[in-house]
């Protein structure tokens, strides 16, 4: 009996039993999450769908109830200014106005800006405008807003959020997360307020009578209470699989023996014959053979999104904005660039339009180009810069949301002007903002932009009604660099656009021109995410690296916030600096333009030099800094120009302005005319010992005078001193650099030497005399670059 239940517990794993056991398994829990997925999952979602639409409804009928009593309250109140008295709306505070006062600065706690004027023009003309939350006050907090009509007065109801905070905070959170969002016509969704936990698809209502938004999103909590389980389904596979094994155990054949194998019985005996006569059986069997069992994916260029239309209204001249002192250190060496909403705010911007409108029609034009980079506050500031534009009766296109290097492409091919401006700060980090300025195909730098300030503070200004019109040039623009860059194959990119103004552009541009591409941070945050939008930085580029190593792609393409700068990387992960980007393109260009000149920065390699003067150019060095670069190309002619830190100007085939994307498409073309990858381009180019830009943190009004003093007291033995942008040391085999940033509080430095000998020697010279002039300076770790 025991040798029989042995056999028969064995029996149960026969490898014969596995595999329709285990086609039982998927069947039977492949089917149950097959009806989970597929019927239950959705009629569950459904269900809370419309549980938690049913009850966000509720929300917003309970907010609208509250912002109209409100609005009944507000019919009664008068045109008394101060503090109102009145239960329904608590700490409010009335402000009247006449038509002649709407202008920016006007009134007080709070002032009034851009947005805050607009809604009483509209009231002006429209009574029963909706309440607005703004940023508004001295703390730029939420504020609610409302504006009614009077006879002849204006009154601008204002109460602090905390108010409207109090009925928020009375809604039921418990049953997930609850979000107030603002969204004005054509404008992004603003968050008010939010509270409590909860995931997955927010489902929302509009709150009557404002341009809220109450939006939901439930908790498991709720999910689960609102929705349908699954267990029974799950149960009753498990019961289904448990039936479907018995029967398999009952029909299939169990491990017995092979008839060969089996004992003689006797006549009308059910029993088995004993074990010795089963081993004399197995050993009659005849050697040789045993039988075995057989077993069952454009073509029209851009047109304006809209016709010309002509402003109502043209504000007058305010006398506060006149008075308004803005901050000089803002004003750098060749744009605009400061903290925004500090340095860099709506009446800045407003100012400078009117500024600028009124410059360009002295100049004889009436038209400015208008652009902007992906930073939070860009689209705040360009649509205050446009309306100064407006204001000083110049008209305005609106290129919209592009890299500065499409800005740059419209003023060179613009039939009607040639001036434009770039709301950007370029590379530095997400709490800067500025203008890069064109006027008249040339950039307004140094000396022009002081007077630009001057101008700013006290005028005078034209007035009048210009009119604006949007506009799209990204497909023309594709379209120019295909038509001119030819690439043969399907070269391999990886593109870091760094979350700026690139990130969809360039990815766009290089599948056109028939790259592979993997996008790398292209998608555009103002806030910059996943590391500084500089390409200039080494530790900024650790990412492209790898991922051009991980993907096996032929190169990688790193661009800065506006997309002016580019830096490469090479298929080993090996990086090439813009100065030899400038080499391999000064070795193209020049052997077909002999004796053109090349302008490069104080910071390039003197190797850069050499090989100019070696293909028969002509080379210049000149200030760091694109708008320097830009001059010193216009004033010579020249037909390529670069800097270390990116900026890329290629006169030959293209218009002379600094374009990271252009820049990158010409090298991509130059290593397929070569049929040469980028490690072998560079390998070809003289090879010197060099540092990285290195940058020592200074105070912003110390970095100047700090450069005078070295000047005046600084012993750079027989050095050679190159002063027309801070000091560039010249040794027999070497050079080092110091400079004072135009775009931070730092100074520069570089140092190149043909051995690592000779380079410790030159850093340890300038590093002690830097000490000398300012013991206070921060060394770097020289083992970290």
């Amino acid at each position: 009996m025991a040798s029989r239940n042995k056999t028969d517990f064995k029996s149960l794993f026969h490898r014969g039993l596995l595999l329709p056991a285990l086609l039982a398994v998927a069947a039977w829990l492949g089917g149950a999450y097959y009806i989970e997925a597929n019927i239950i999952a959705p009629r569950s979602a459904r269900q809370v769908a419309q549980a938690a639409q049913r009850e966000v409804q509720a929300h917003a009928a309970k907010l609208q109830q509250y912002l109209a009593a409100q609005a009944r309250e507000l019919q009664t109140i008068s045109a008394d200014e101060g503090p109102l008295q009145s239960a329904a709306l608590p700490g409010a505070t009335v402000q009247a106005f006449a038509a002649d006062q709407l202008r920016v600065g006007a009134g007080s706690d709070p002032r009034l800006n851009f947005a805050l004027v607009d809604l009483l023009k509209r009231t002006q003309r429209k009574t029963g405008q909706p309440a607005e939350f703004l940023r508004t006050g001295e703390n730029n907090s939420w504020q609610l807003h409302r504006a009614i009509s009077q006879q002849d007065k204006l009154l601008l109801v204002t109460q602090p959020f905390t108010a409207f905070e109090d009925t928020l905070k009375k809604l039921d959170k418990g049953k997930g997360h609850l979000q107030l969002v603002q969204k004005f016509p054509d404008g992004p969704p603003q968050t008010l307020w939010q509270t409590g936990q909860g995931s997955g698809t927010a489902s929302s209502a509009k709150v009557g009578g404002s341009y809220l938004t109450i939006e939901f999103k439930p908790s498991p909590a709720f999910a689960k209470a609102n929705g349908i389980s699954a267990r029974w389904v799950y149960f009753a596979a498990l019961a289904g699989l448990i039936i479907s094994l018995l029967l398999l155990l009952r029909f299939m054949p169990r491990d017995s023996k092979a008839p060969w194998e089996k004992s003689n019985k006797k006549a009308g005996d059910g029993t088995d014959a004993p074990e010795p006569q089963q081993t004399e059986s197995l050993a009659a069997i005849p050697s040789g053979p045993i039988p075995q069992a057989v077993t069952a994916v454009p073509d029209e260029a851009p047109r304006s999104k809209s016709e010309p239309q002509q402003r109502s209204t043209a504000p007058q001249k305010s006398d506060l904005m006149t008075e308004m002192d803005f901050p000089a250190h803002v004003f750098r060496a060749y744009d605009i660039r400061g903290i925004a909403e500090k340095e860099i705010n709506e009446p800045f911007a407003y100012q400078l339009g009117r500024v600028l409108g009124t410059l360009v029609q002295h100049m004889g034009g009436d038209l400015l180009l208008v652009g902007r980079d992906g930073r939070n506050s860009s689209e705040l500031l360009s649509n205050c810069l446009v309306e100064g534009i407006l204001d000083s009766g110049c008209n305005s296109v609106n290129l919209g949301l592009v890299p500065s290097p499409l800005l740059y492409f419209a003023c060179a091919k613009g039939k009607n002007t040639s001036s434009g401006v770039m709301v950007t700060a370029s590379h530095n980090p997400a709490e800067y903002n500025g203008f890069k300025i064109i006027l008249k195909g040339r950039p307004l730098a140094e000396d022009k932009l002081k007077k630009l300030h001057q101008l700013m503070q006290k005028g005078p200004f034209k007035s009048g009604r210009g009119s604006n019109r949007e506009q799209d040039i990204k497909e023309n623009y594709i379209d120019t660099i295909f038509n001119d860059v030819a690439l043969a194959g399907q070269p391999h990119l990886v593109i870091d656009a760094g979350n700026g103004a690139t990130s969809l552009l360039a990815p766009r541009l290089f599948e056109q021109l028939g790259c592979a591409v993997t996008p790398l941070f292209c998608e555009i945050d103002g806030n910059f995410p996943n590391h500084a939008p500089d390409p200039s930085r080494p530790e900024n580029l650790r990412a492209l690296i790898d991922k051009v190593r991980e993907t096996g792609a032929d190169l990688g393409v790193a661009l800065d916030g506006d997309g002016d700068r580019v830096t490469l990387v090479s298929a080993s992960g090996r990086i090439a600096w813009p100065d030899q980007l400038v080499m391999l393109l000064a070795r193209d260009i020049l052997a077909r333009n002999p004796g053109e000149s090349v302008v490069f920065d104080v910071k390039s390699s003197r190797a850069l030099a050499q090989l100019i003067s070696q293909y028969g150019g002509r080379p210049i060095m000149w200030k760091t800094g694109h708008a320097p670069m830009k001059t010193k190309m216009l004033e010579t002619g020249a037909i390529l120009g670069g800097e270390l830190s990116g900026h890329i100007f290629i006169k030959d085939r293209w218009f002379g302005f600094d374009d990271g994307i252009y820049a990158a498409a010409r090298i991509l073309e130059i290593m397929a005319l070569r049929e040469q990858s980028l490690d072998e381009l560079l390998d070809s180019l003289p090879q010197f010992t060099s540092t990285p830009e290195i940058l020592l943190e200074v105070e912003e009004g110390d970095k100047f005078a700090l450069i005078e003093k070295l000047k005046t007291q600084g012993n750079f033995g027989d050095a050679d001193v190159n002063d027309i942008d801070g000091l560039r040391l010249e040794y027999a085999d070497g050079w080092g650099l110091v400079r004072a940033s135009n775009t931070g509080a730092a100074l520069t430095l570089r140092f190149e030497a043909e051995t690592e000998d000779a380079l410790e020697r030159i850093r340890k010279l300038v590093m002690a005399e830097l000490k000398k002039v300012d013991p206070k300076l921060a060394v770097p770790n020289w083992e970290l670059l």
